[in-house]
């Protein structure tokens, strides 16, 4: 089977930097694919796309050096399934605010007997690789979204979930679920917790993630030990970049920091 290398990059103690998706354009996805990104994420959650679109990116994304993964609208035993057979090596799911709904998320990434993923390969086979099936348990990586006060209270019961590869912070959700803003750089009790999460994660032996406003922010929480970054999604770098030229011909003394976002 096909190696999960975004698995190779973590394993050796680098930070894989990884790509968001959430426009429906697939050149868009092969061009990103292709810069250097360790990973690239398909957002089916907030994407402005349907499932069919997931799809054609995935296929996109799989010309290129990038592992494909991709967020669910939910943890759902049934769409994960799908995305899986689809060709994603990883999934990111959102909103795992218990153990039980991690469980839910293991089973919905393996086969029996580890967990309860129905048989049917599909895309996932062609890009996999003629042994799949057999290898597919130790190659798929189940990442958990920390994103509410409920998984932060719990997130040492839901680490200890057997099968978890990683768990993935969504700091506008959690600023939301606990009273503060959303958008903009991971600050005060967000950035506590972020604090918290990969310490623990780590201790439990599982890989942390996090969507960042941009790089720099993404270098800062690299350098605090997160495995894997995200510095924005897809929309926010196309923004940035022509701001920042608009900005350059318009008035070249004149530097622009773009406002950036995500989910």
């Amino acid at each position: 089977m096909r190696e999960n290398s975004l698995c190779n990059v973590i394993r050796s103690g680098n930070t894989a930097v990884n790509a968001w998706i959430s426009t429906d354009s697939s050149y868009s996805a092969e061009v990103l694919a292709n810069t250097g990104f360790d990973s690239v994420t398909i957002d089916a959650q907030h994407g402005m796309f349907g499932p069919d679109t997931v799809v054609k990116l995935l296929q996109a994304v799989s010309a290129s050096p990038a592992t494909p993964m991709v967020r669910p609208t939910s943890v759902n035993l049934a769409e994960i399934g799908w995305l899986l057979d689809a060709g994603a090596y990883g999934i990111i799911a959102p909103s795992v605010d218990s153990p039980e709904l991690a469980r839910e998320l293991v089973d919905a990434c393996f086969y029996p007997p580890l967990g309860r993923r129905s048989f049917g390969p599909s895309r996932g086979l062609l890009y996999g690789g003629s042994d799949y099936a057999t290898e597919a348990n130790h190659t798929i990586v189940p990442w958990a979204m920390i994103e509410s006060g409920d998984a932060v209270e719990q997130m040492d019961a839901i680490m200890s979930t057997p099968g978890l590869y990683g768990v993935y912070l969504g700091p506008n959700d959690l600023a939301l679920d606990l009273g503060f803003k959303a958008g903009g750089d991971i600050a005060g009790p967000v950035a506590d917790i972020a604090h918290r999460i990969v310490e623990r994660a780590h201790r439990h032996g599982l890989a942390a993630g996090l969507f960042c406003s941009g790089a720099e922010e993404a270098t800062k929480w690299a350098d605090a030990g997160f495995d894997l970054v995200t510095p924005g999604n897809d929309v926010s770098m196309l923004r940035s970049a022509a701001t920042q030229r608009i900005a350059a011909i318009r008035d070249p003394a004149k530097t622009l920091t773009a406002t950036t976002g995500g989910y």
